[in-house]
């Protein structure tokens, strides 16, 4: 995972603008202005109208918001309408648990390059995954606050986390999970509701197509998306996708 940052030109800042790229800030408007500096993950695509934490650009889709994320958080792809409270963190530091130790004594380069010559460890080095890679975090999903989630993981659409939960393994979708380590607790509406969702992908057409639609009654929503869908009214969603490229807010085609 390659971060940087980058100061915000002119012209940075009127594409995030056009785009209702902003800062989160509840309610209130908080445009990313010319003259920032913004940390980024190089090349990560991100959706119009989605908003982010202070001083970052995540990789996020559209009407997604984040409420505050540090660095660790660039190792998640993010989802559509995602709602991530404060606190959260992720760990993708990996140990070798099949070894004498799970120190980073004999592999971890400051001890090589430190530690007194008749300290340092001389066996073989034998090589191993020291991070647990990149994650997904899907579309609809809410986490609470102060979390702590594994990289390399996936949370489906629709997925709930409760505040506190410390996630190490997939969360399946539409499936609220809580505790230490996290576990399923419930599906957030029946399976055949679930199964309707999972099929219709809602998030993937144009707000346009549902924003006459009661979006408080599941059941409604449902039956008149489905039927949409069969007369082929729904409009495709595909909104402007950026990525800050060589310290420039670019459009990805």
């Amino acid at each position: 995972m390659a971060v940087g940052k980058f100061t915000v030109a002119e012209s940075d800042a009127a594409i995030l603008a056009d785009n209702l790229i902003e800062y989160n800030q509840g309610a209130a408007r908080r445009p990313i202005e010319a003259g920032a500096v913004v940390r980024y993950s190089s090349g990560r695509v991100f959706e119009q109208f989605s908003r982010h934490p202070y001083g970052r650009i995540l990789p996020a889709g559209a009407f997604t918001h984040v409420v505050d994320a540090g660095d660790s958080f660039f190792y998640f792809d993010i989802g559509r309408y995602c709602s991530i409270a404060r606190g959260t963190n992720v760990t993708n530091g990996h140990h070798p648990l099949h070894s004498v130790t799970t120190s980073p004594y004999h592999y971890g380069g400051w001890y090589k390059n430190n530690l007194p010559e008749e300290l340092r460890y001389m066996g073989v080095d034998v090589p191993f995954a020291r991070e647990y890679g990149r994650g997904k975090i899907g579309n609809d999903v809410w986490i609470g606050g102060y979390c702590v989630i594994k990289s390399g993981i996936t949370i489906g659409d629709g997925a709930v986390i409760a505040s506190g939960a410390v996630v190490v393994k997939d969360v399946p979708p539409y499936t609220i999970v809580g505790g230490n380590p996290a576990k399923p607790i419930r599906l957030r509406f029946d399976q055949e509701i679930v199964d309707r969702f999972i099929a219709l992908q809602w998030w993937s057409y144009s707000p346009s197509s549902f924003r006459d639609i009661n979006m408080f009654d599941v059941t409604n929503f449902l039956d008149e998306m489905e039927v949409r869908k069969e007369r082929g009214d729904l409009v495709p969603f595909r909104p402007k996708r950026l990525a800050i490229v060589d310290g420039k807010v670019v459009e990805i085609t």
